[in-house]
């Protein structure tokens, strides 16, 4: 299902202090597969949320960091060590109430938190994944950016200043409307945007070329051979054949839709309202995928993401289950997990009961119960 290669980086231990219903807490975890198991609601998410912070992705939940607090607390704290290409790491994150989080990657201060993908990868998969397939083509885009950006913090570095001048420039067309600006500031500012539009479409289209063809293995090894995968980038403006001519392309379709976008007050071409649509033998997901269908293209996406950071990183990420193991049969359960274990990934699993853990794994695998924020090590 993956590529051939072996895994070498690992969370050691993880600290959290102050962080959801974690008043403090630290806790050693196994190399191998982690499983958190208890009740709805006593935390098992929020540990997933704390690791996957750890790799400069921001929150799975989209949760500001004033969410992630400890009730009437004004900082919350993690701190993990691990190893990465067999180099021990330190991760220091600190959030106190200031516009940017404090993060220190062995001992040294990092001016961007994506840099924290030098250290750590991950890849969450939840039951919320299955908007990748029915949900708004911003569930689409989020994916493939923050899959990217975990092998390219150039390309966090080009979103962050494409989506700062988007909003610029939406400011701008309302003051347009309202008579308090020119055409000529529209003119620079679209110069500015182009570029920046351009390497994030090309980005996005090179990685797409990598990813489908693990998709589609995966997916058809799911379906059993009976049904295809296709994926495809549709772009909210036409494209010429050769790159070369894409900036042309792109401040022409700005051009042809100034008068629309003055009136409406927001820009309407560029990455920003991209789609990435996911067909079965040819017919679009989205309008004809059955439930279980969705499931098998959101498994294979997230799947074909492991694969993918291993393309550019020769190292797996590490990989995060949140309550999905109920949502695969037992034989793809299985699959799953022996797979994950054979490539030596570390894996956390939630899940509310173990029956839907193969029996005769469960002596490879460190359990640990959680409860009302309190973790410990358990053997039940």
């Amino acid at each position: 299902m993956f590529p051939w290669g072996r895994a070498l980086v690992e969370i050691k231990s993880i600290e959290l202090v102050h962080f959801r219903n974690y008043e403090q807490v630290k806790v050693p975890f196994h190399r191998g597969i982690n499983i958190f198991v208890g009740s709805n609601g006593q935390g098992k998410t929020n540990l997933l949320e704390a690791i996957a912070l750890l790799s400069g992705n921001g929150s799975h939940r989209d949760a500001k960091d004033t969410d992630m607090l400890s009730w009437q607390k004004d900082f919350y704290r993690i701190k993990a060590e691990g190893l990465t290409f067999n180099h021990p790491f330190q991760i220091d994150l600190l959030y106190s109430g200031e516009k940017r989080k404090k993060v220190q990657l062995n001992g040294r201060t990092l001016k961007r938190i994506y840099d924290l993908s030098e250290a750590v990868n991950t890849v969450i998969f939840s039951p919320e994944d299955l908007a990748l397939v029915k949900g708004s083509p911003s569930e689409r885009r989020r994916f493939l950016d923050r899959e990217i950006g975990q092998t390219s913090p150039a390309y966090c570095d080009v979103l962050q200043r494409y989506q700062k001048a988007i909003t610029q420039r939406n400011a701008l067309l309302r003051r347009i409307r309202q008579k308090e600006a020119t055409m000529a500031e529209l003119d620079l500012w679209d110069e500015q945007v182009a570029p920046l539009a351009v390497e994030l479409l090309q980005r996005r289209l090179d990685s797409i070329a990598k990813i489908a063809p693990y998709a589609r293995q995966i997916y058809n090894s799911l379906s059993e051979g009976k049904e295809e995968l296709d994926l495809t980038y549709r772009s909210s403006f036409p494209l010429q054949y050769d790159r070369n001519y894409w900036l042309d392309d792109y401040k022409k379709a700005l051009r042809d839709r100034r008068s629309e976008e003055i009136i409406r007050q927001v820009t309407l071409v560029g990455p920003h309202r991209d789609d990435l649509q996911l067909y079965i033998n040819k017919r679009e997901a989205k309008l004809y995928a059955s439930q279980g269908q969705q499931r098998s293209i959101a498994l294979s996406l997230k799947l074909a993401e492991i694969a993918f950071i291993y393309y550019f990183r020769k190292e797996y990420p590490i990989v995060l289950l949140d309550d999905v193991m109920s949502e695969l049969d037992p034989q793809r359960r299985e699959q799953l997990l022996k797979d994950l274990h054979r490539r030596q990934v570390q894996v956390f699993i939630t899940t509310t009961h173990l029956r839907a853990f193969p029996a005769t794994m469960m002596k490879e695998m460190a359990l640990f119960r959680v409860q009302e924020g309190r973790l410990w090590p358990t053997s039940e």
